[in-house]
């Protein structure tokens, strides 16, 4: 019955999928918008500054890394423009590394689910600290996707949450990966939202090697 549950789920990172990386698309002008109503007219060559930087995020089951590419640009002289550029690159990879435990079958049941279409909506890990999730699933071709995921800290039960991350999927040689990314962070409101393109993959056989028994 466990395994039975496990499998339905779409784990990609847990089949011949090693590692992938993907050009980041973030819209500076919209983004301003949406938090602010307006792009101040001072803000405007900052804004025009950031948007000229290309970006790419690696992802693997360590952990999702941003870069700039070819390399990181000095922005000392743009006002705001090295925190704005390590908010971004913190939010691109807060959303994958949230996405990265339902696609490594690290979040999933431990024992049989009660619902039958064996959906989880609510989790709580326990180590290194209390922490809990609660969540909406999709069907893809593959299985259950993630759709929404929320998470705060603490062992009781969530009347807040620390941030929302929500999902759409594209279709990258049979595995099913992230095309549109949205994080909120409740506490202010503000919404990042970011997409992924010209994704290329890395395939292969992952062994899962022991130390021998003494």
């Amino acid at each position: 019955m466990l395994s039975k549950t496990r499998g339905l789920y779409d784990a990609p990172l847990t089949r011949q999928l090693v590692s992938f990386d993907c050009s980041v698309q973030f819209d500076w002008k919209r983004h301003f918008i949406s938090t602010l109503g307006t792009v101040p007219s001072a803000a405007l060559p900052t804004v025009n500054r950031l948007q000229s930087l290309p970006h790419r995020v690696f992802v693997d089951r360590s952990g999702a890394v941003v870069s700039e590419i070819p390399k990181a640009t000095d922005l000392s002289g743009t006002p705001h423009a090295p925190d704005l550029e390590a908010a971004l690159q913190a939010m691109v990879s807060s959303g994958l590394n949230a996405w990265l435990p339902f696609a490594t079958n690290v979040i999933l049941p431990v024992k049989p689910t009660t619902f039958p279409d064996m959906r989880i909506t609510s989790v709580m890990s326990e180590s290194p600290q209390p922490q809990h999730f609660a969540t909406e699933f999709t069907t893809g071709p593959n299985g259950y996707l993630l759709q929404s995921v929320k998470t705060g800290s603490g062992a009781e039960a969530q009347t807040s949450w620390d941030a929302i991350f929500a999902y759409r999927y594209q279709n990258i040689q049979g595995f099913q990966l992230p095309v549109e990314v949205a994080v909120t962070q409740p506490a202010t409101g503000e919404k990042w939202e970011y997409s992924l393109d010209d994704c290329k993959v890395v395939t292969g056989t992952v062994l899962n090697v022991q130390a021998p028994k003494k």
